[in-house]
C-alpha cells in the first residue's frame, strides 16, 4: 500500500490565477484549515515575489512551528542565489523540524527555456553547475529540496538534457522530482511521447544512478483540456509518483490545477480495491475527507467562485431534484450516490422543482410538521408546481410551503369591493371560505376601519385572536405605488404575521388580514401536533 503525499499549491499556484488572490489574514486562515485535512505539504507561497509574500510565507512557518504536527512547508524559488537565500530566511522557523521545502524550477520545454531564460538557455553547463549549487545551498542550511523542470511533458528533443537537470538535482540532495504538465495538453493518446512514459523512464535511469537514494515522483497537471485529473491518477497508479500536486477546487492559471478534493476521493475510492494488473499500485492518502467541504467553501468564498455542479464538494454534488431519484433516495440515501456525501462533509439535500414528484413534496410537508395524506399529495404537488409554473429552476423550502400555505388557505379572497353609503363604508368581500363561495359584508360603524370590522367578522365566526401590529408602507413613488400592508395577530400564544399588497390601503390591510388569518386556521387545522381530522376545520363555529 503507497502512501500518495497530498502537495497542496493553492497559496501559490493558486492565487497566480487573476482574480484568486487573498489578504495576509486569509493566508493564514488557509493554512489553518490546511492543516486541519492533514495535507503533506503546503506550499506557501513565492517569498521573493514582494514583502507580503515573504511575511505570509513566515508567519505560517512559525504558526506551523509552533505545532506539534503540521504540514512541511514549500516555498517556490526561480535558480537565483537571491532568491533562495530569501526564501530559505522565510522557511527558517520551520528548520530545526525538518518541516521546510525550497522548490527549485527550470524550465526543460525548448520554446520555453528560450522564451524564459534569453541567452542562459543555451549555457547548458552553467545551468547545471547552478542547480547543484543551489540545491546544496538549500541542504546545507537544513532545508529538503524538491526540483521542478518546467513543462517536463513538452520537453520534446529535451529528454537527454532533462535526465541530466534532474541527475544534477538528485546528486547535489533533492529528494523530490515534480514532473508538470505546466499547460495542460498532455494525453494518454501520444503513446511513447506521453510524459508518464517519460516519468516511469526517467525513475529508471535515476535508480540505476542512485541507487541508495529513495527519491519522491511526484506530479503537477494543470487542466486546460480537462485531463489534470486523469493525468495525475495514471502518474499514481501506471507511473512512479507518490505525490500529486494541486489545488483545492481546481483553482490556479488558466483553466487551473488539478483538484486537489477529487484526487484525495479518487485515491480513497480507487486506491484500495483489488488491482487485476501487477502494475498498478494500491494507494492511500493521510488527508481527513470530512473536511473537504470547509476548505472548498473557503476557497470558493475568498478566491474563486465555485460551480454549483462542482464535483465532490460542488452544493449541488449532493442535491437532487428529479422525481425518480428523490422518490428512491427516500427509501435508500444513497443509490444516486457515488459515495456518502458525509465523508466529505456534504449532507443529501432536494429541491423541489418541475420534474420532482408527490413522495418528495410529502416528505418536504411532514418535514416543515404539516399534513399531506396519501390520497391527496397528487393534488398539493399539481397545485404547487402550477403556483410557481416559472420557477423551474427549483423552488427554495420557504417558497415551497408559500405555495402550500396558498393551497391549504381556508380564505380565499377573490373580490373587494367599497362604497359609501350614508356615512358609513361598506365593504364587500366574494371569498372563497372553507371551499364555500361566500360574501362577507362589513360595515364600518363610528371610527371602526375596514381591519376592525374584518377583525369582528373573523372573531364572532370563527377562531377569536387579537390584532398586535399593523404596518403600511409604500415602496414605490408616485401617486399610484401600491400599499404594502404587514398584520401580526396572536392567538393561544402563537404568533402569525400575513402580507398583501393593494393599490387601496385599506384593501391591502384585509388582506393581509386574511393572510394572517389564514396561517392560524392552518396551524389549527393541518399542523401535524393536531388530533382531529384535519379537514374538519377545527374552530370553525356553529
Amino acid at each position: 500500500m503507497k502512501h500518495i503525499k497530498i502537495f497542496d499549491t493553492t497559496l501559490r499556484d493558486g492565487q497566480q490565477c487573476p482574480g484568486a488572490g487573498m489578504s495576509y489574514t486569509k493566508n493564514i486562515e488557509y493554512a489553518q484549515l490546511a492543516s486541519k485535512i492533514n495535507i503533506d505539504i503546503l506550499e506557501a507561497g513565492f517569498p521573493s515575489a514582494s514583502a507580503e509574500d515573504f511575511k505570509i510565507v513566515n508567519q505560517i512557518a512559525k504558526m506551523y512551528a509552533q505545532q506539534a504536527h503540521s504540514p512541511k512547508v514549500a516555498a517556490l524559488s526561480q535558480l537565483r542565489e537571491d532568491q533562495v537565500k530569501q526564501t530559505i530566511q522565510s522557511l527558517e522557523p520551520l528548520i530545526p523540524s525538518g518541516r521546510a521545502i525550497l522548490h527549485l524550477y527550470l524550465p526543460v520545454a525548448p520554446e520555453l527555456m528560450q522564451a524564459s531564460l534569453g541567452n542562459y538557455a543555451s549555457d547548458r553547463s552553467q545551468i547545471l553547475k547552478d542547480i547543484q549549487s543551489m540545491t546544496q545551498l538549500a541542504i546545507s542550511a537544513g532545508l529538503e529540496v524538491e526540483f521542478s523542470p518546467e513543462a517536463y511533458s513538452q520537453m520534446g528533443t529535451n529528454f537527454d538534457f532533462t535526465t541530466d537537470v534532474i541527475s544534477a538535482a538528485i546528486a547535489a540532495g533533492a529528494t523530490t522530482i515534480n514532473c508538470p504538465d505546466t499547460i495542460g495538453r498532455a494525453c494518454y493518446l501520444e503513446g511513447d511521447d506521453y510524459f508518464i512514459n517519460h516519468m516511469n523512464e526517467h525513475a529508471t535511469i535515476m535508480k540505476a544512478r542512485f541507487p541508495s537514494k529513495e527519491i519522491t515522483w511526484s506530479v503537477h497537471c494543470h487542466n486546460d483540456f480537462g485531463l489534470a485529473l486523469d493525468n495525475s491518477m495514471r502518474a499514481v497508479f501506471q507511473g512512479p509518483a507518490t505525490q500529486v500536486e494541486g489545488c483545492f477546487n481546481g483553482i490556479g492559471e488558466r483553466a487551473g490545477n488539478v483538484s486537489l478534493e477529487q484526487c484525495i476521493m479518487y485515491i480513497k475510492t480507487f486506491g484500495q480495491t483489488n488491482q487485476t494488473s501487477p502494475e498498478l499500485r494500491q494507494c492511500q492518502t493521510q488527508c481527513l475527507p470530512k473536511h473537504i467541504r470547509q476548505i472548498s467553501d473557503f476557497v470558493g468564498q475568498h478566491m474563486l467562485p465555485r460551480q454549483p455542479h462542482w464535483p465532490i464538494s460542488g452544493d449541488n454534488a449532493a442535491k437532487h431534484s428529479s422525481g425518480g431519484h428523490t422518490n428512491a433516495i427516500l427509501k435508500n440515501a444513497h443509490v444516486y450516490q457515488p459515495f456518502k456525501p458525509s465523508d466529505v462533509g456534504q449532507n443529501i439535500s432536494f429541491v423541489f422543482g418541475p420534474l420532482s414528484g408527490s413522495n418528495h413534496a410529502q416528505s418536504i410537508i411532514h418535514k416543515h410538521g404539516y399534513i399531506c395524506d396519501h390520497n391527496e399529495r397528487q393534488q398539493i404537488t399539481q397545485f404547487i408546481k402550477d403556483f410557481h409554473t416559472n420557477r423551474r429552476k427549483g423552488l427554495t423550502d420557504k417558497e415551497f410551503m408559500q405555495a402550500y400555505f396558498a393551497y391549504r388557505a381556508p380564505i380565499k379572497v377573490n373580490k373587494i369591493n367599497f362604497e359609501k353609503i350614508k356615512g358609513e363604508r361598506h365593504f364587500t368581500m366574494q371569498a372563497n371560505v372553507f371551499n364555500q363561495e361566500q360574501q362577507i359584508d362589513l360595515i364600518c360603524k363610528d371610527n371602526d376601519t375596514a381591519t376592525t370590522a374584518l377583525h369582528r367578522f373573523l372573531t364572532d365566526n370563527f377562531v377569536p385572536f387579537k390584532i398586535q401590529s399593523y404596518r403600511s408602507e409604500s415602496k414605490e413613488p408616485g401617486r399610484h405605488a401600491q400599499a404594502h400592508a404587514t398584520i401580526s395577530i396572536v392567538a393561544d400564544n402563537d404568533f402569525f404575521q400575513g402580507k398583501a399588497q393593494h393599490r387601496d390601503i385599506e384593501s391591502a390591510a384585509l388582506k393581509a388580514l386574511v393572510d394572517a388569518y389564514n396561517h392560524l386556521l392552518i396551524e389549527k387545522n393541518y399542523a401535524t401536533q393536531i388530533t382531529t381530522t384535519p379537514h374538519t376545520a377545527v374552530g370553525l363555529r356553529d
